[in-house]
């Protein structure tokens, strides 16, 4: 029971944060900061999935790849 209640704002805020790039990415922001944002999401998830007590079931590493795509897309983005 008490995963499920866990799942559901994680899920909100994948999409917040996914909605927040493309937004970004639409922006005149700055590729750097999108950068930063995919490292420390990668970072984060990496210590989620390293730590013993936490059994996510694979979401953390969903964290990883997402940070991973969010670093590629600021790295890909025209100053």
């Amino acid at each position: 029971m008490m995963r499920n209640v866990f799942i559901i704002p994680v899920i909100v805020l994948l999409v917040v944060l996914a909605v927040w790039v493309v937004l970004s990415l639409k922006k005149q922001n700055s590729g750097i900061k999108l950068m930063l944002l995919g490292i420390s999401v990668i970072l984060c998830g990496g210590i989620i999935a390293v730590d013993i007590n936490s059994s996510l079931g694979g979401l953390e590493y969903l964290f990883v790849l997402i940070g991973l795509v969010v670093s590629i897309a600021g790295f890909s983005k025209k100053e």
